[in-house]
């Protein structure tokens, strides 16, 4: 069995920290966040089709995602809030990973086709529910 590289455990550390930093920012800059929600432009795909675009009712879902509004950021973008919840307890989970010896995630490339026509879905599947609820 190789010795642990203490190269990659210190990379491995050095990311969970800036990822930390980063989902700690964003919660420290929320009220610049929200004054920034007020100037988004209109969506032009929804003004020219009447339909949504893949992210329609992302900035209102970020908005109630600041506000602590969950279930109504789900309500305009699931996908959306989704992510931003990932991002922040994964921002502050990492240092508790790196601490604990564990391997940053590996990510194929390219990716399998199953993971492809999964993300391919999920997007899908969001998109729909966006035209089905009318955001």
């Amino acid at each position: 069995m190789p010795a642990p590289d203490p190269g990659a455990a210190r990379e491995r550390r050095a990311l969970a920290w800036l990822w930390l930093i980063a989902a700690l920012s964003a919660i420290a800059l929320r009220p610049f966040w929200l004054a920034l929600a007020g100037t988004a432009p209109v969506c032009a795909w929804h003004r020219l089709t009447g339909l949504p675009c893949l992210t329609c009712g992302g900035t209102r879902a970020a908005v109630a995602f600041l506000h602590g509004e969950l279930p109504t950021a789900f309500a305009w973008n699931p996908l959306v809030t989704l992510a931003g919840l990932l991002f922040l307890v994964g921002g502050l989970a990492a240092p508790l990973w790196a601490r604990r010896g564990g391997p940053l995630p590996r990510i194929p490339n390219p990716l399998p086709r199953s993971w492809r026509l999964a993300v391919l879905a999920l997007v899908g599947a969001n998109w729909l529910y966006l035209v089905l609820h009318r955001v």
